[in-house]
């Protein structure tokens, strides 16, 4: 018996910088019983994967508490319990900012006038830093003496260690002035620095914070088109009750403006509803009896009586909302090297520190260690590793938020990265260039087979294929009644079979014919060839030992994909046509959408080869396709796309899913995640420039050009505003 692992993402409170992300996700990969652990720090959360019977999520929280931070438990309801408690701190940091502005602001205006402060002034000094250092910036201290004991540093360590350094010395000068000067060095005091650098950090991260929450806000935008009461109908009386206490079954009335909050049935009524979040499209469908809406849609005219099917998180807006979750959690190949980076950044700048205050010690020029302490502590307070673990995440859970609101959904943070190096898109025909509602136009039956046309319909019901789809729709229109059929078979990319009274019988196309050894005679084959020259679609119905009917099917290609096609060469990316359908179809579907190179009659391994041979070349292959049959070719394509009306098994193994069947959604992606990869390139060029920068101009490398030290105060402001202008610079993606 395999044991139960289960595999849940959620929020993590408290962590101020990417160093803190490490942190928390090494601690809990130390616990016995965690698989796994990936901790985002732009989207504050974690997804982890764990054995439930050997350690439980109270164990894994009290796990991350003891080092700061806080897992929230509540699997129920954990976005709300996240928001409180998020809101808590955000409201804590706001006093705590407060507090430091009005104490540290006579410190640093009067330092500026009074560079040699007298002692009673050092004492005004000293007691105006007190509230900052122990009450405003208390968690960098606590937070890094945890985090010590465990051997481990963030971003709280270098903030700690060079405050709390200008603040000990200036202590010492204040309270004991002759112990430095006995030894011929100057009693200088740093409050300023201390006090300032605090108060510039929390500002920093209030800001960050700010900007971080409108980042990540995609999910709380999804959540919110669902309704927290709603009315219910019984015994024909209307009854207001919490949308979570709904069952199936249940009769719910949706009145005109109202979100319908449930997957459901209109059993009364009938009005446009506007889905765009679910579909894609902008303009609303019109919906009545019989016709299946979705939770998060909008009612926009008449009363809707709607018969509840799916409910809380079986709904297909919850799904959504799943998915949105894991891949704005999830890490894009790029965020492993950073996160490397990140683990060692840290220990390497306090190397760096010493070093730093080592060299100036010792020869530098007199004062040498007010030199020295001033080099160290901008050294300590410059670094930001913040901007560095910032850069990627923030693009990424924007990217996948504005992709949410179009109906794009990213399953992870990779397939938006892959989606914006496509140069070639391979796509299906039916149902993906064409409308995947086709039509039968004829259906003719062989040697006068009629009596057999119901074993044809029960063939044809049984399978999820839209052309099986439309001959099920063409036998209910006829009032032929489906005969039984046991022991059904799909065929993927050549048809379906079945067993009726003793007896095998077939429907697909010619290749299914072929392979099974059936015979088709001479008039037979002439019937196919005029038909495939008019471009229709072949069904073949078959026994074991012959032709019993032919099905002619049309399939009109879609108004927006002669559109797409044109947009994605204009954006340099090649179309390829692959189809399992005949020449003639596939051509005339080709020549509608503008597509120059097509393949027709492939199997699923034909598509998933040609896939192959396209890679070989170099190139970077998107696949779009909605059947069974496009599964293999999706899962070998660098990106594979989900039409959102296609089978579960292509929308799993896709790494993108489009909740409409347009092909300008598919448009959209690669455009979304083009400008993504840029603003994260951009993102991670400023982090490591800032850096690359700002170190040996913090340690004094240039003070022999510039003959001028970095104000401690001023590296704490660079350091905020790196992270701030990361944050901001993605935000670019909502409005791009």
């Amino acid at each position: 018996m395999k044991p139960l692992i289960i595999d849940i993402t959620l929020p993590v409170s408290g962590m101020s910088c990417a160093a803190c992300a490490v942190s928390a996700e090494s601690m809990l990969k130390t616990q016995n019983g965690v698989l796994s652990a990936s901790v985002n720090y732009a989207a504050k959360s974690v997804k982890i994967a764990y054995q439930p019977d050997i350690v439980g999520i109270d164990e894994l929280q009290h796990s991350l508490r003891s080092i700061g931070y806080d897992l929230v438990a509540d699997t129920i309801d954990k976005l709300a319990t996240f928001e409180k408690l998020e809101k808590s701190k955000l409201d804590l940091l706001r006093r705590k900012l407060i507090i430091a502005l009005i104490f540290s602001t006579p410190v640093f205006v009067l330092s500026m006038i009074y560079h040699h402060p007298a002692l009673w002034m050092q004492f005004l000094f000293l007691a105006l830093s007190i509230p900052v250092i122990f009450y405003s910036g208390i968690s960098f201290y606590t937070t890094s003496w945890n985090l010590a004991v465990r051997k481990q540093t963030s971003m709280d360590t270098l903030v700690a260690l060079g405050t709390g350094a200008a603040f000990l010395i200036s202590l010492t000068n204040t309270v004991f002035p002759k112990l430095l000067t006995a030894d011929g060095l100057s009693a200088h005091v740093y409050y300023e620095s201390a006090v300032v650098i605090i108060t510039l950090i929390l500002l920093g991260r209030y800001f960050e914070d700010r900007s971080r929450t409108r980042a990540s806000s995609a999910i709380k935008s999804l959540m919110s088109l669902q309704p927290e009461t709603v009315t219910i109908l019984k015994n024909g009386k209307e009854e207001t009750i919490a949308l979570k206490n709904v069952s199936p079954g249940d009769l719910l009335l949706v009145r005109p403006g109202n979100t319908i909050p449930v997957d459901g049935i209109i059993k009364e009524g009938n009005s446009w509803v506007e889905e765009s979040m679910m579909s894609g499209e902008p303009l609303p469908v019109f919906k009545q009896v019989d016709d299946k809406v979705l939770a998060g849609t909008r009612n926009q005219q008449g009363a809707l009586t709607v018969e509840t099917l799916k409910t809380g998180n079986e709904t297909v807006l919850s799904g959504i909302i799943k998915m949105v979750e894991e891949a704005q959690s999830s890490k894009p190949p790029i965020q492993k090297l950073v996160d490397r980076i990140s683990s060692v950044f840290v220990p390497i700048v306090i190397l760096i520190a010493i070093i730093t205050f080592t060299a100036w010690y010792l020869v530098g020029p007199e004062p040498s260690l007010t030199y020295a302490i001033v080099a160290a502590i901008s050294v300590l307070i410059i670094a930001c590793p913040c901007a560095l673990g910032l850069a990627t995440p923030t693009a990424l859970i924007v990217a996948i938020g504005k992709g949410a609101k179009s109906g794009i959904l990213f399953r992870d943070a990779a397939g938006i990265e892959s989606a914006g190096k496509t140069d070639v898109l391979v796509i299906d025909k039916t149902g993906t260039l064409t409308s995947g509602k086709p039509v039968v136009e004829k259906i003719m039956i062989l040697d006068g087979n009629t009596g057999l046309l119901p074993v044809f319909a029960g063939l044809s019901r049984l399978s999820d294929h839209p052309l099986s789809e439309a001959l099920n729709n063409h036998f209910i229109k006829e009032g032929i009644e489906a005969d039984k059929i046991v022991d059904f078979n799909n065929i993927p990319g050549k048809g379906i079979s079945g067993w009726n009274k003793g007896k095998q019988y077939f429907a697909g196309n010619r290749e299914l014919i072929i392979r099974e050894n059936i015979g088709i005679v001479e008039s037979t084959s002439t019937i196919i060839a005029e038909l495939e020259a008019e471009a229709y679609s072949i069904t073949l119905f078959a026994s074991h030992e012959k032709v019993l009917a032919i099905a002619a099917i049309s399939d009109q290609i879609r108004e927006s994909s002669k559109e797409a096609v044109a947009a994605l060469k204009a954006m340099h990316v090649e179309v390829i046509m692959l189809t399992g359908d005949h020449e003639s179809a596939a051509k005339k579907v080709a020549e509608a959408a503008g597509i120059e190179i097509f393949k027709a009659g492939l199997t699923p391994e034909d598509k998933a080869d040609y896939i192959k041979s396209l890679q070989a070349k170099g190139k970077k292959v998107m696949m779009a396709g909605d059947g069974i049959n496009d599964t293999i070719a999706l899962a070998t394509a660098n990106t594979g796309i989900a039409m959102g009306s296609g089978s579960d098994a292509s929308i799993e193994t896709a790494a993108i899913t489009i909740t409409g069947t347009s092909l300008n959604q598919i448009v959209e992606t690669i455009k979304l995640s083009r400008n993504t990869n840029r603003i994260i390139k951009q993102n991670l060029f400023w982090a490591f420039f800032y850096n690359l920068l700002a170190l040996p101009l913090a340690a004094g490398v240039f003070y022999p050009l510039i003959h001028q030290l970095l104000n401690p105060m001023i590296a704490s402001a660079a350091m905020a505003f790196s992270s701030v202008s990361v944050v901001t610079n993605s935000l670019r993606i909502r409005k791009s």
